[in-house]
């Protein structure tokens, strides 16, 4: 497939180009500019022929929509996932592309108390956080282009993304998710609706994603069930 990554400067970003460079052709895109070897397009997705020109022949689109920057102002994260997010969205409809897979995050749910069992199923609970306010909005807009039909549309909910070698010896997270961990999911899903028929597949799916154990905050059953899928990276010895 060819895949278009947004925020490909984060190291979220760039993680899941590694994962997905020796098997698909990627375009990686950002509002600021990244040193590699891949195709990359600077763009700040507004409503114009140069995020037009970005989909063009796209398949799918792995969007980084919620991922904070030290130093932005708030109201740049609301624009940027709301108009801009929709002006991705809406140029990715237009250019037929198969599929967006939206990353998304889980502290939409820490409001819940910490004995509950969430679950997908749930309703997220966000604060007045821009980045928590900034995931909830773009998780509607997208939502809305899958009612419509208008695209298919995966919401990939994450915990803390890290890197577990980085964190050994620190206090424990049970939210943590290694990178890796995250981009694997990534590939393990486009592969997944590369090879399905189309036909009868719904047009919207939300999944959930972080480290698996006894001590975590919320389940990841759903994904690890429907796509063989499981860490690999454990923080049990973090204490």
């Amino acid at each position: 497939m060819k895949i278009l990554i947004t925020g490909a400067a984060s190291a979220l970003g760039q993680a899941i180009a590694v994962g997905l460079r020796t098997r698909h052709q990627l375009r990686l895109t950002d509002s600021v500019s990244l040193d590699t070897d891949l195709e990359f397009v600077a763009s700040d997705l507004g409503h114009d022929e140069r995020t037009d020109a970005l989909v063009k022949d796209i398949d799918a689109i792995v969007h980084l929509a919620y991922t904070p920057r030290e130093g932005d102002a708030e109201n740049a994260w609301l624009d940027a996932n709301s108009r801009r997010h929709y002006n991705l969205l809406l140029a990715a409809s237009e250019a037929d592309v198969q599929c967006v897979l939206l990353l998304s995050t889980l502290d939409l749910f820490q409001s819940y108390d910490v004995d509950m069992a969430v679950s997908e199923n749930w309703q997220p609970q966000p604060n007045t956080d821009p980045t928590q306010l900034g995931a909830h909005i773009a998780e509607f807009t997208a939502r809305e282009f899958a009612h419509s039909n208008a695209l298919d549309i995966v919401i990939l909910r994450l915990g803390h993304i890290v890197h577990a070698d980085r964190v050994a010896g620190q206090p424990f997270d049970p939210m943590w998710l290694d990178e890796r961990d995250a981009a694997r999911a990534v590939e393990c899903i486009l592969q997944k609706h590369q090879t399905t028929d189309k036909r009868p597949m719904r047009h919207y799916h939300v999944l959930h994603l972080q480290s698996v154990s006894e001590r975590a905050r919320f389940s990841s059953d759903r994904i690890c069930g429907s796509l063989e899928f499981t860490p690999q990276h454990s923080f049990e010895a973090n204490v």
